[in-house]
């Protein structure tokens, strides 16, 4: 009996995941629109995956959180999560984070390049093995200048069409100081492959000698009543919503279990 409750509890808990999982695909995709990453950084971004980034004494980053600069200086653990919780992560692919600059504000050289590995795999779990890659450009912390605003790193993923990638012509390996690059340009030269997933948070140093663009906070509970149609220009209001949208997916598995657990208790 048992092992039946345990059957019937399975197929749940994996939808259950699936849910939180697209919620947080959709949460993602909200702030990369309201934060202008989207067109700024990429003409659009439809993730497929969920990637998450731990740095050294904290907790999970949320999108668009902000940290200080001290937290950011050695390289996060990362995670990746599909939709499909049956998909097999067994590809190459290759991370890339830049730093996208403080909103409404440009550079003609284009972004500043902090991390590229190629040919990363995912063997078995969900955890990303960045050393199985191939080091393109060394992680390097965010070193913001003062005054020039809250500065967006974005972290990520794409899938590579073929097992190994060569950087484009022109690019310098390894300490490329400072590292400028145009994402999309380094993309299409690299032929990369497609974005899956993708996240970022701020660092700020001193206080901003301008006044950055306006950003749009994303309300979660929008995006629950909307279900998986995507993000609007309704998905604004306030980002204090945001951890409560994963608390309250944990509460619902947990009173969806919750009888099979008091039956496995008998």
């Amino acid at each position: 009996m048992v092992f039946s409750l345990l059957l019937l509890a399975s197929p749940l808990v994996h939808a259950a995941q699936s849910d939180n999982t697209t919620l947080g695909i959709e949460i993602i995709r909200a702030h990369f629109q309201g934060a202008g990453l989207v067109p700024y950084l990429m003409a659009n971004f439809t993730p497929t995956a969920l990637l998450t980034a731990t740095y050294a004494g904290g907790g999970i980053v949320t999108p668009g959180q902000l940290l200080p600069k001290s937290r950011t200086q050695t390289a996060p653990n990362l995670t990746i999560t599909p939709v499909n919780m049956t998909t097999l992560l067994n590809e190459k692919y290759t991370l890339v984070m830049v730093d996208a600059w403080a909103p409404g504000h440009t550079d003609p050289r284009g972004q500043i390049c902090h991390w590229v590995v190629n040919g990363v795999t995912v063997q078995g779990t969900d955890m990303l093995p960045i050393a199985s890659g191939f080091c393109v450009e060394q992680y390097r912390g965010p070193t913001p200048p003062s005054g020039s605003g809250p500065h967006r790193y974005v972290i990520l993923l794409y899938a590579q069409q073929f097992p190994t990638i060569s950087p484009p012509q022109g690019f310098h390996i390894l300490n490329n100081n400072p590292g400028f690059c145009h994402l999309a340009d380094y993309v299409k030269a690299s032929n990369i492959g497609p974005l899956i997933a993708g996240t970022y948070f701020t660092v700020e140093e001193g206080v901003a000698t301008f006044t950055p663009s306006p950003t749009s906070p994303v309300v979660t509970s929008t995006l629950l009543a909307s279900g998986s149609s995507g993000p609007s220009a309704s998905t604004t209001g306030s980002v204090a919503q945001h951890n409560g949208a994963f608390s309250s997916s944990g509460n619902y598995l947990t009173i969806l279990l919750a009888p099979f657990l008091w039956l496995l208790a008998l």
